[in-house]
């Protein structure tokens, strides 16, 4: 529903991971593909910049809602995105097993992750099938929620620190292999995953036509579901907005208002009609760029300035939200008040130079 006036205190907080927590040495070559941005150089360039703990997307999102993580311990990222992807909780502890190809490098294994083996969800069904009635006996359910987000759940928690699967990407896997006391009882699980994989009718079809075999799974982000402060957080976030399964999985646990991301800024100020805090979650960017996909990745960081950027900077000067702040997944958020919009005199700076010191 369409809002007759401005809603008084109404504040909007972006997260917006795969702009400027990318790879250093990928700036100035990225950038130079999108071209003049003056409504992000403005909001970068005169917002209050502060640290916020969180080198990652899913780190960034486990403190918006101070979720409890056990000290020394993987963030949960599996139970709660299970949450978000299933709409039902995770039954004791749970890993994510995503499908990935590994690919010969002279003496090492490359990462290659889901998004380039093109599965159906059909053949991911087929494959955790198979997986299913090697492992049972061992306690495990494995789930493809998705064909790229694959859930494996067992009764007993293992003790055991992983890599995501956005740290291995495109990399060997040799430094990134499962650690802790049980590291090397997955490692020999994983090969015994290899070798029914190699087997597999799926993949057997596969490589018939000239598609990539899924050749392991990739273990990360395990653990239990976190306790969430519910009061703090509906104090907080009035209404969060997103597609994407971990922070759906957040405002679940934590009862807070949750709906669907909107098309553009300009959607979104006509229907959010509750004052306070909202929350838009935006990984886009972060999705084409972890495909390899950076025609779209260019042309979404144009879409993201035109079509979200611009009308909230507008909004923010005509009263319609009252503070604009943007995570950037980097250990840095950028603040701006309408005070701050009006900074005339701080230059614009372009997206490699903000990059290069966000």
């Amino acid at each position: 529903m369409a809002r007759d006036q401005d809603t008084p205190g109404r504040r909007c907080t972006l997260v917006l991971p795969g702009l400027l927590d990318l790879p250093l040495a990928e700036h100035e070559s990225v950038f130079a593909q999108v071209g003049h941005l003056p409504e992000l150089e403005c909001f970068f360039s005169r917002a209050q910049k502060h640290r916020f703990p969180g080198a990652s997307f899913e780190a960034v999102l486990f403190a918006l809602f101070d979720a409890v993580i056990p000290t020394d311990a993987d963030l949960p990222v599996a139970a709660v995105g299970y949450v978000g992807d299933t709409g039902q909780s995770a039954t004791g502890w749970c890993v994510r097993a995503d499908p990935v190809q590994l690919v010969p490098d002279r003496d090492q294994l490359v990462l290659m992750g889901p998004e380039s083996l093109s599965l159906s969800q059909a053949e991911a069904d087929l494959l955790v099938t198979d997986l299913n009635v090697q492992f049972a006996q061992d306690g495990w359910h494995i789930e493809a929620a998705t064909p790229t987000r694959w859930y494996l759940h067992q009764p007993d928690a293992p003790k055991l620190r992983t890599y995501s699967l956005a740290q291995v990407r495109g990399r060997a896997i040799g430094e990134y292999l499962p650690v802790g006391v049980d590291g090397k009882q997955w490692h020999r699980l994983m090969n015994e995953v290899q070798m029914v994989l190699h087997v597999s009718a799926v993949n057997q079809q596969r490589q018939t036509v000239g598609q990539p075999p899924v050749s392991s799974l990739w273990f990360w982000g395990g653990g239990e579901t976190p306790e969430i402060p519910s009061g703090n957080t509906d104090s907080r976030w009035s209404e969060v907005w997103s597609n994407e399964p971990v922070s759906q999985g957040l405002v679940a646990l934590s009862n807070t208002m949750g709906k669907g991301l909107p098309k553009d800024a300009a959607t979104w100020l006509n229907t959010a009609a509750s004052s306070g805090e909202h929350l838009l979650v935006l990984d886009d960017l972060l999705r084409y760029w972890q495909s390899g996909e950076m025609e779209n990745w260019a042309h979404w960081v144009q879409v993201f300035n035109r079509e979200w950027m611009l009308p909230l900077l507008n909004a923010l000067r005509q009263n319609k939200i009252d503070e604009l702040s943007l995570y950037t997944c980097n250990g840095s958020k950028f603040v701006l008040s309408r005070a701050g919009l009006r900074r005339w005199w701080r230059r614009k700076k372009s997206l490699s130079v903000i990059a290069a010191r966000a």
